[in-house]
């Protein structure tokens, strides 16, 4: 059996569960992993029995047996990073959000559509059951109606703030929502008006964002993240997905019919579609995720469930809505300030 061989740069919590996700499919090999604390790659390749580490990222994207490079570091890094992988001949499962501006994304598309390699945004909820039924249902206009509005919440407990904020929210946790109102409007922002909150001044980043948006397809679309949930809520995120068509309604909430825990006054809902645990082995959209690059490598599908066209709709999607934010003032696509 011929197995792809992964190479993964960044070791937090989320390149972490990645190696997790990749050690349950028979075809993949996680074949080095990559940050600058040797200490930190020393015990994640001898816990999880990886052969090779290096602290520098370019030895890394140069080792020739490397078929996927997985970019999951600072948001600031993966177009720099992604760039490196595709001029040394590796496909990237590049992590969300793909850039952090329209320019990026463009010169990122530029890149996939002169290789024939994959770059494929991590856009998880893609891979999620609930939402891939949402938009296979949506898509059968004829029964359901055609979509008038969406409604998105994407709230986040107070305690996560601190280790996320380093990118503005948007990007952070509305990326997903964001992609999720691209893919089922196959459509492009037309306006936004956003507004944003700083609950106490030290923050660096706004922790209360809401938007009012339009699709170029008259699709309105309504958007909220408050990164402002009791840490005793017990639940790792809150969110909504509602849409309205000429025909009714479809809503998704996320953690629905879940399992839920209170043990030592600690309450705790857990999840069950992104990235759940059976006999301590990851399974669900992560695994889902993984699986479909290698279907993409293989030769099994050669048609990418998202792709970086698609991607970079949802980032001038959001480029736009804090430039609302920020200027106070509608923002039609076109007409960003410089």
């Amino acid at each position: 059996m011929k197995k792809v061989k992964f190479g993964i740069v960044g070791v937090g919590d989320f390149g972490v569960m990645h190696i997790q996700a990749l050690k349950q499919l028979p075809e993949a090999e996680v074949h080095a992993v990559s940050c600058r604390t040797e200490s930190r790659l020393k015990a994640i390749c001898e816990k999880y029995k990886i052969p090779n580490w290096y602290t520098n990222v370019d030895d890394l994207m140069n080792d020739p047996e490397m078929d996927v490079i997985i970019v999951a570091t600072g948001e600031d890094t993966h177009y720099s990073f992604t760039e490196k992988a595709i001029r040394e001949g590796k496909h990237v499962l590049l992590e969300k959000p793909i850039c952090l501006n329209v320019e990026d994304g463009k010169k990122l598309l530029e890149l996939e559509q002169n290789t024939d390699l994959y770059i494929l945004p991590g856009h998880i909820l893609r891979y999620d059951a609930s939402y891939n039924n949402a938009y296979r249902i949506l898509q059968n206009e004829d029964m359901y109606g055609k979509i008038l509005s969406i409604r998105v919440k994407r709230n986040v407990p107070i305690e996560r703030f601190s280790l996320h904020s380093r990118t503005h929210p948007v990007f952070m946790a509305l990326a997903h929502d964001i992609d999720i109102i691209t893919w089922l409007t196959n459509s492009r922002i037309k306006s936004v008006c956003g507004i944003q909150k700083k609950s106490k001044e030290e923050y660096r980043s706004p922790d209360i964002v809401f938007g009012i948006a339009e699709m170029e397809n008259g699709v309105v679309c309504n958007l909220e993240t408050q990164w402002r949930l009791p840490n005793e809520f017990g639940q790792y995120l809150d969110t909504e997905l509602t849409v309205m068509t000429e025909k009714g309604q479809l809503k998704l909430n996320c953690p629905g019919n879940t399992l839920v825990s209170m043990f030592d006054g600690k309450l705790e809902s857990h999840d069950m579609t992104l990235w759940p645990e059976i006999n301590g082995e990851i399974t669900g959209a992560l695994v889902n995720e993984n699986k479909h690059m290698i279907d993409l490598v293989l030769g099994r599908t050669k048609k990418p469930i998202v792709t970086v066209e698609q991607a970079v709709r949802g980032i001038e999607f959001c480029q736009y809505l804090i430039e609302s934010c920020n200027t106070g003032k509608i923002v039609e696509r076109g007409c960003m300030t410089k």
